[in-house]
């Protein structure tokens, strides 16, 4: 990456939090403040699926959440998502997206279809981003895997200037992987090269629960990588030797059946508030692995996240 494009991009990363922050299409000062409490809508695919999207986004806006990241769009016109969103007074913050929606013959048509719902953040979640041929049960650096993750920080450079030419952003989402994955001859982790090897226009949106998951420290990630983060998945862990209870709320992480044994290391929200205020966060995303038929762990997880001040 030449200078001059390495610059603009740094500019542009710094002029975006006000001009483009998602939410901030409304002249609403309350939508545009930080730290806004949103529901990731694949939480509840089933309950959605069942009730119809108009109602689901009526008990979503009942519990408090003041807006929605999407995960597909269950054959809603954009003008249909964005009468759904107004009525119910909710916005969108973000969607995900497998990154060939904002590859460079895809871009123009993905940010105008959001854009018309009122969305501006574009994020995959992993899709496209694991290197192919990479063995799940042993992440290791080789020639194809190390191409292919430096072809994947140019590709998010790239879609961060074409983004910002219609007035939207670009990020990428973690699941455990991205820690786990080791390239350059193991020196360095997927997650560390990716953002150290992309402009601060590329948004870092980080799943706290599966970053503890992967037993790093999310508060650290922040620190390394500070401003770029519009967004945060606020998750629960769940994962560890003997787990048996886990109901994916925020705030109960899961548990062993045995009381004298230690359960899942929990995020330790405590700690992680004071540095993502610092950092901008502007929107804590809640996603739940489990009861995706109802809104039994979304609603407290709400709760959980107003108890601690984030609304």
């Amino acid at each position: 990456m030449d200078i001059s494009r390495r610059n603009f991009l740094g500019g542009l990363a710094a002029g975006t939090v006000l001009a483009t922050a998602p939410g901030c299409a409304t002249k609403c000062c309350k939508a545009c403040r930080p730290g806004k409490i949103a529901l990731q809508l694949y939480s509840i695919r089933d309950y959605i699926a069942k009730v119809g999207l108009e109602i689901a986004l009526e008990d979503v806006a009942k519990i408090g959440y003041e807006g929605v990241e999407f995960a597909g769009y269950w054959d809603k016109s954009a003008k249909e998502l964005k009468k759904i969103l107004d009525d119910n007074g909710l916005v969108a913050c973000g969607t995900h997206v497998g990154r060939e929606e904002f590859g460079p013959d895809k871009i123009k048509e993905t940010c105008e279809f959001n854009l018309e719902f009122g969305n501006r953040f574009l994020c995959c979640p992993g899709g496209g981003n694991f290197p192919p041929g990479c063995d799940w049960g042993k992440l290791e650096s080789n020639d194809q895997t190390d191409g292919f993750v430096k072809m994947l920080c140019e590709f998010y450079n790239q879609a961060a200037v074409d983004a910002r030419g219609y007035g939207c952003l670009v990020g990428l989402h973690n699941h455990m992987w991205e820690f786990q994955l080791r390239i350059n001859n193991g020196s360095i982790t997927f997650w560390d090269y990716f953002f150290s090897n992309t402009d601060p226009a590329v948004q870092m949106e980080q799943d706290v629960g599966w970053t503890t998951c992967a037993g790093f420290d999310p508060c650290e990630q922040y620190r390394k990588y500070p401003h770029r983060s519009f967004t945060l998945h606020a998750k629960e862990n769940g994962m560890g030797d003997g787990i048996t209870k886990f109901d994916a709320i925020l705030g109960q992480p899961g548990q062993t059946d045995d009381p004298s044994k230690p359960g899942a290391a929990g995020v330790d929200w405590d700690r992680l508030f004071p540095v993502t205020d610092k950092d901008g966060v502007q929107w804590y995303v809640v996603e739940c692995e489990r009861h995706s038929d109802d809104l039994s762990a979304v609603a407290p997880s709400f709760e959980f996240l107003k108890s601690k001040g984030r609304i």
